[in-house]
């Protein structure tokens, strides 16, 4: 379903009470019913949100409620990009920049999501770990702990059977699953990392996303998708001449937080080509494009 925000001229938007009543009609078995009921939900705007979210959460059938959120959405984009344009105009330039985008981006997932339960979410795993590292620790044991806390404490996982599921690419789906692609189980570690300040930063080799561990003069490269597995240069290397890249410096150095972020759009345009639902490719590819433009100097 594909529903403008565009009121057509002389049509009054629906009351809150027919909104209610158009909704139960959704899945009527006349289709001439459905046409119509399609034909009155074009004329809502973004004020029909909320009782269309009150709506949805009351919904037990699956099919309707993603129905009510493809709803919500296209309601939704056009305020939604203006804000994420915003947002890149104010930089993005940091740690925390990086997880306000891609808490940004999980709005394209649910409109209506409270992106601040899963920053407190993110608070609460920092104050769990947060008493394990302490200065007594030499850098490997720091290490060790902060991996092992959450592959063996927070059960994280690579999504292996399902990679190209969107849910592995947004931020609060992967907090809710315990699942998720490299760079997104990247962005997990790297924000509870930021909030106790170790030196933890994201690497954007091509093909896999890593994470570097850095203390004094030396770095560890850490895979997060292999339950953080420490992997050397020379193995990254061989993993790249297989998939036919030349290896480069540039493959391990810490990466711009505007890059990661660009990246994670583009995996969910990867998702999306798979899913085939051309008009969210279509939205990504635009704030992809914003993220180019915004940055260049």
């Amino acid at each position: 379903m594909s529903v403008s925000s565009y009121r057509k001229p002389g049509k009054v938007a629906p009351s809150r009470e027919e909104v209610r009543a158009l909704l139960s009609l959704m899945d009527d078995p006349d289709p001439f019913v459905r046409e119509k009921v399609e034909e009155r939900l074009s004329d809502l705007d973004e004020n029909s949100v909320p009782v269309l979210d009150e709506c949805r959460e009351k919904v037990d059938d699956p099919e309707l409620r993603m129905r009510l959120t493809e709803l919500i959405h296209d309601l939704t984009f056009s305020s939604f990009e203006q804000e994420f344009l915003e947002f890149l105009e104010g930089g993005v330039d940091s740690p925390a920049d990086l997880e306000r985008g891609q808490l940004l981006l999980c709005r394209l997932d649910n409109p209506t999501l409270r992106t601040d339960l899963y920053r407190r979410q993110l608070d609460k795993m920092a104050a769990r770990l947060g008493p394990s590292i302490h200065a007594g620790l030499s850098a490997g044991e720091q290490l060790q702990t902060f991996v092992s806390f959450f592959f063996e404490k927070e059960y994280f996982k690579g999504a292996e059977s399902d990679y190209m599921n969107p849910d592995n690419s947004f931020l609060h789906k992967v907090l809710q699953r315990r699942r998720g692609i490299p760079i997104s189980l990247s962005m997990v570690m790297l924000f509870v990392a930021r909030r106790l300040e170790l030196p933890v930063y994201g690497v954007n080799m091509p093909m896999h996303f890593l994470l570097k561990y850095e203390s004094g003069n030396q770095s560890t490269l850490i895979d997060p998708f292999n339950r953080g597995r420490v992997i050397s240069i020379d193995q990254c290397s061989y993993f790249l001449r297989n998939h036919g890249i030349e290896p480069l410096p540039k493959h391990f150095e810490r990466a711009p937080e505007r890059e990661i972020l660009a990246r994670s759009v583009r995996n969910l345009v990867f998702s999306f080509e798979k899913e085939n639902k051309p008009e969210r490719v279509a939205e990504l590819k635009r704030l992809l494009l914003y993220i180019m433009q915004t940055g260049e100097t």
